[in-house]
C-alpha cells in the first residue's frame, strides 16, 4: 500500500475512533458552514456570492455517527484497494499489520452498523472481508447472524452450519435452530443440531432452552405428522422436552408458555390452564396478548365460554387491531350470544382489516345492500432507513432508528395456512375474516351473504379449498346434495389434509347411503387428526346404521370425550415462538 494511502487508512480509523468514543454529542459540528457574513459583505460590494456547488454530489453528515461511518467506509475502501489483506502476500509483516487494522475496521463497523439495525448493510460489509480472510471463523459467525439479521435465512443458515460442523457452539447451536423452526421449518435439523449441543452446554438455563427450542421442533413434526403413531411419538418427546426444561428453568415463561400449549393441545386441559395462568401472573411476559388468547381458549375448552370472551375482550383494550383475537371473539360470542351479536363483532373486524388493505372491492361488503342490519353497519410492511447519495436529512440516511411496521404473522389458522399456500399475508388474513363472516351466515341460514363473502375468498384465491369448501356447505343448505359431494371432492382433491372437507364429505355420504366411502373419509380424518370429534360422532351413525353397536358405542364414547374438551378455534392458530 502507498504510504498516502496507508496515512489516509490510519487517519480514518482514527477519526472514527474519536467520533464513537471520545466526542460528546454537543460538542459535533457539521463539516460544512456557509459563512453568512462574508456573504453578505462581498454582496454588498457587487461581487458574486460564494455558492456551495461544488458539494451538491457529495455526501454531508448531520450527525457524528453519519461521519464516523462515512470515515471508517473511506477505511475500508482504502483498506480493500490493492487486496491489501489478501492471504497471498509475499510480505508476512505487512500482512499482519493490514489484517490488525482490518479487524479493527471490522470490528468498529460491526458495533455501530448493529446499534442501529442496520443488518443488511453489515453484511455486505463482512462478506468482502471474508473474500481476504475466510478462514476466521468469528468472522464467518458475525457474517451469519448479519445475514439472519436482515432476514437473509437461507445464506445465513448455510454460513451457521458450516461453523457449526467444524466447532460445536451453544450459542450459534441455539441460534440455528431458532432459524430452522421459525423461518425454514426444517424441524429434524433443528432436532439434531439440539442433541449435538446438549452434551456442552452446562449451565442450567442453557440446557433449558436446548431442551425447549428440541420440543418445539418435535411439536411441528407432530402436528405436520400423518400417522397417528408418529404423531404420539412427537407429542409425547415435545411434552418430555418442555417438561426437562421447565425442572431446569422454573423461572422461564416461555417455557411454561409453549408447555400449556402442548398439553393443551394433547387434551390436558387442568395442567395447560394452571401453566398459562402462571405465565399470566409472571413480570415481564414479552407476548401477552398470546399468553390471554390461550386461557380463553383454555377456559372455552373447560366450556367456560363466557369466561373466555370476558377474557378476550379485557385483552382487546390493550390490543385493538389483533385480528386473531377478534376471529375469537366472534367465535366465542356466536355461542353465547348468538348469531346477531356475532354480526356485529365481525364489523369490528372488518373495518381495520380493510383500512389496512385499502381494497375497493371490499369495501363494496359494508354498502348498506350488500349486508343485513344495514342500520348496526357503517362504513408490515417494512420501513427501512433509506440511504441518501447527497446531503443526508433524519428521515433518511441519519441513523436515527428505522421504522418496522409489525407484520401480521400470527392470525392465520392451521386450515388458512393450508388453504392459502402463502406466508400469511395480508391476503391471508383478509380471507381469513371472509371466512369467519361466511361461516356465521351459514349459522344464521343467510346463505346469499354467505356466498358474497365466499365469492370475496375467490377473488384472493381462486384455487383454494375453503372456496370449494365453503360452496360445498352453501350447496347443502340449498338442498342440493350432489352438487354438494363436488365440491367437497373438489376440496379433498386440492388438499387432501383438509379434515373439515374428509368430515363433511363423509357425512353426507352416510345420507347417500354410501357407507364403504363415508368410512373411508371419516377414518382418514381421525387418523390426521385424532381430536376431531366430528368425525367419531359420524363414525358411530355410521355403525350404528350398520348394526355394529359395539363399535358404534366406542365412537360415541370417545366423540364425547374429545367434545368435552374441545376449544372454539384450534390451538393451532397460535404461533409456537421463540
Amino acid at each position: 500500500m502507498p504510504g498516502s494511502d496507508t496515512l489516509r487508512l490510519t487517519l480514518s480509523l482514527t477519526l472514527g475512533q474519536v467520533l464513537l468514543q471520545g466526542l460528546p454529542d454537543n460538542q459535533w459540528s457539521p463539516l460544512v458552514h456557509r459563512d453568512t457574513s462574508v456573504s453578505d459583505t462581498l454582496s454588498k460590494r457587487g461581487r458574486n456570492t460564494p455558492t456551495l456547488k461544488k458539494y451538491e454530489t457529495v455526501f454531508c453528515p448531520c450527525n457524528k455517527v453519519e461521519e464516523a461511518l462515512l470515515s471508517l467506509l473511506i477505511g475500508q475502501v482504502l483498506l480493500y484497494k490493492e487486496g491489501c489483506v489478501s492471504v497471498h502476500q509475499e510480505d508476512e509483516l505487512g500482512y499482519k499489520q493490514a489484517n490488525k487494522q482490518a479487524h479493527t475496521l471490522l470490528n468498529m463497523l460491526v458495533s455501530l452498523l448493529a446499534k442501529y439495525s442496520q443488518y443488511r448493510p453489515l453484511s455486505d460489509v463482512i462478506e468482502k472481508f471474508l473474500k481476504y480472510s475466510h478462514d476466521d471463523e468469528h468472522i464467518c459467525k458475525e457474517f451469519g447472524l448479519s445475514l439472519i439479521s436482515s432476514e437473509q435465512f437461507v445464506r445465513g443458515a448455510a454460513v451457521l452450519q458450516k461453523c457449526h460442523n467444524r466447532k460445536v457452539d451453544v450459542s450459534i447451536a441455539l441460534v440455528l435452530a431458532q432459524t430452522y423452526v421459525r423461518h425454514l421449518q426444517r424441524h429434524a435439523d433443528a432436532i439434531k443440531i439440539c442433541e449435538e449441543c446438549l452434551p456442552l452446554a452446562e449451565a442450567p438455563h442453557v440446557r433449558s432452552r436446548v431442551y425447549l427450542y428440541r420440543g418445539v421442533a418435535e411439536a411441528a413434526l407432530c402436528r405436520s405428522s400423518r400417522l397417528r403413531e408418529d404423531q404420539n411419538l412427537y407429542n409425547k418427546r415435545s411434552i418430555e422436552s418442555f417438561q426437562k426444561s421447565y425442572s431446569l428453568d422454573h423461572n422461564c415463561s416461555q417455557t411454561w408458555y409453549h408447555l400449556a400449549l402442548r398439553l393443551a393441545s394433547v387434551g390436558e386441559i387442568k395442567k395447560a390452564f394452571r401453566f398459562a395462568h402462571k405465565v399470566e401472573a409472571s413480570p415481564g411476559v414479552v407476548n401477552m396478548v398470546d399468553v390471554s388468547h390461550l386461557l380463553a381458549l383454555v377456559l372455552s375448552a373447560q366450556n367456560k365460554l363466557e369466561e373466555g370472551l370476558n377474557m378476550v375482550t379485557l385483552t382487546l383494550i390493550n390490543y385493538p387491531d389483533n385480528l386473531n383475537l377478534l376471529i375469537t371473539k366472534v367465535m366465542l360470542e356466536r355461542q353465547v350470544h348468538g348469531g346477531h351479536s356475532a354480526l356485529v363483532t365481525c364489523k369490528e373486524v372488518l373495518l381495520p382489516l380493510l383500512e389496512r388493505l385499502s381494497t375497493s372491492t371490499s369495501k363494496e361488503m359494508l354498502d348498506q345492500t350488500y349486508l343485513p342490519y344495514s342500520d348496526q353497519w357503517t362504513s408490515g410492511k417494512f420501513q427501512l432507513t433509506q440511504w441518501s447519495d447527497r446531503v443526508s436529512t433524519h428521515t433518511t440516511a441519519s441513523f436515527t432508528g428505522s421504522t418496522i411496521g409489525t407484520l401480521p404473522a400470527e392470525s392465520l389458522c392451521e386450515s388458512i395456512d393450508s388453504a392459502i399456500g402463502c406466508d400469511q399475508s395480508n391476503w391471508g388474513y383478509q380471507a381469513e375474516v371472509w371466512y369467519t363472516i361466511a361461516d356465521v351466515f351459514l349459522s344464521e341460514e343467510m346463505i346469499s351473504d354467505a356466498q358474497k363473502c365466499v365469492d370475496e375468498i375467490k377473488q384472493l384465491f381462486p384455487l383454494s379449498h375453503l372456496v370449494s369448501y365453503m360452496n360445498a356447505r352453501i350447496r347443502e343448505n340449498e338442498g342440493n346434495q350432489k352438487e354438494a359431494e363436488q365440491q367437497y371432492i373438489n376440496a379433498v382433491t386440492l388438499t387432501p389434509l383438509h379434515v373439515p372437507s374428509l368430515v363433511a364429505l363423509g357425512r353426507l355420504q352416510i345420507e347417500l347411503n354410501k357407507p364403504i366411502l363415508a368410512e373411508h373419509y371419516l377414518v382418514e380424518a381421525t387418523h390426521l387428526k385424532p381430536a376431531e370429534y366430528e368425525a367419531w360422532h359420524y363414525l358411530g351413525v355410521l355403525h350404528q346404521r350398520q348394526g355394529c353397536h359395539k363399535k358404534a358405542a366406542d365412537c360415541f364414547l370417545t366423540a364425547l370425550r374429545f367434545e368435552s374438551s374441545a376449544p372454539v378455534r384450534p390451538y393451532s392458530v397460535l404461533k409456537w415462538k421463540l
